[in-house]
């Protein structure tokens, strides 16, 4: 079984993902975004590194996904990212045309990898990212803006929220405000969905 925990920068997948891999006994599979060195470079000059940022997350979402899965088809895996959010984030970030060559490729990839069993959603308000994003204080988020939040925001509830998009079972979770219940809330409304499959 594999489930993808998603949402948009600040929104708690890490922290959920994990969690929820501990109750399961099942492998955690974190994202490696750190290792993209082109990160910070993109949140200096977005224009200038969009397309080359978003090429770059797409190969190496990639190569972590059909590596890890080659060599671990039989365990149970939660992972703090569905390879969709190339998609999502090329959406937010990309001009009409990169984005239309960026999909064209994107489509090709992903017929490389597995889909997920079930993808959760956080959906969370801006507002509240930027409270998390500031709360852990990462060096590289600092100048992280509110539109470019709400352009994430919008291309992630467009592409999640929508039954046209997925073929893929969708659990979507609003969360309203983090407080000390808020890792277990998520859990345990996930493994009720998945008692029912």
């Amino acid at each position: 079984m594999y489930i993808a925990i998603e949402g948009n920068i600040g929104a708690g997948k890490s922290t959920i993902a994990n969690a929820l891999a501990q109750k399961l006994k099942a492998h955690f599979l974190p994202e490696k975004f750190e290792e993209n060195t082109l990160l910070p470079l993109f949140y200096e000059n977005k224009k200038k590194l969009a397309l080359l940022t978003e090429f770059s997350f797409l190969i190496e979402r990639q190569n972590q996904l059909s590596t890890y899965f080659k060599n671990n088809k039989n365990k149970i895996t939660v992972s703090d990212f569905h390879f969709d959010k190339c998609l999502c984030f090329a959406k937010a970030n990309l001009n009409l045309n990169d984005f239309k060559l960026y999909k064209k490729n994107y489509n090709e990839i992903k017929l490389t990898i597995p889909n997920p069993d079930l993808i959760v959603y956080l959906d969370v308000e801006t507002d509240l990212l930027l409270q998390n994003i500031s709360k852990r204080g990462r060096l590289i988020e600092k100048n992280i803006q509110k539109d470019y939040l709400n352009n994430v925001n919008k291309a992630y509830k467009k592409h999640y929220m929508s039954k046209k998009t997925l073929l893929i079972n969708v659990l979507t979770i609003p969360i309203i405000k983090y407080d000390h219940n808020t890792t277990e809330h998520c859990c345990n409304k996930i493994i009720e969905v998945l008692k029912l499959k």
